[in-house]
């Protein structure tokens, strides 16, 4: 089944359209995406989040909703999945939206399906082969997605998001060590003065 035919999908906002240039034109400062703020542990990283002044209240449509996936525009498309937490973040055009409207796919499920290799090396293939060119939304809506029962897509989702937790909390473990291996050298360099 086409991606078209589980979910709607739309690009962000054109930024300068809506941006107040002055404080006084200021209705409502939101927090807007950007391409760092997408994580490589499919989360929003809010610590990388721009402030973003509009002139005008903004479309419901451009903002995040809970069940959205959010994705860059060009491999690696790093695709995140909005919680109630970042409901209501704006979603600038280096950024596209999905939206399922099909009950019979979990947006967990479909991330990580957008997160595979295979899928990045589709998108490259069939938008020109250059790593860092733009996807278009066309591209996104061909895409033939493999639909299992939902209670074998909970489970991939499960063992993907078990396995996300696993890795981070080794990368913490490592930079710790690697901490800790730097404080002892300059302990043993400091006693040899």
């Amino acid at each position: 089944m086409k991606l078209s035919d589980i979910a709607s999908l739309q690009s962000g906002l054109v930024l300068n359209r809506k941006e107040a240039r002055f404080p006084e034109e200021t209705v409502k400062a939101y927090k807007r995406l950007n391409l760092r703020s997408l994580s490589s542990y499919n989360e929003i990283d809010y610590k990388e989040l721009d402030i973003f002044p509009a002139k005008d209240i903004l479309d419901q449509a451009i903002l995040t909703q809970p069940g959205d996936i959010v994705i860059k525009l060009f491999t690696p498309i790093s695709p995140v999945v909005i919680t109630r937490h970042d409901a209501g973040l704006v979603i600038p055009s280096q950024l596209a939206v999905i939206r399922i409207f099909n009950n019979g796919i979990l947006p967990q499920y479909l991330r990580y399906w957008l997160s595979t290799p295979e899928v990045s090396d589709l998108l490259q293939s069939l938008d020109g082969g250059r790593a860092q060119r733009t996807i278009k939304i066309g591209t996104f809506a061909e895409l033939e997605i493999p639909v299992p029962p939902l209670k074998e897509q909970q489970i991939i989702t499960d063992m993907v998001s078990t396995n996300l937790r696993r890795e981070q909390l080794y990368r913490s473990l490592i930079n710790e060590q690697n901490k800790f291996t730097m404080l002892n050298i300059q302990r043993i360099i400091g006693g040899k003065r």
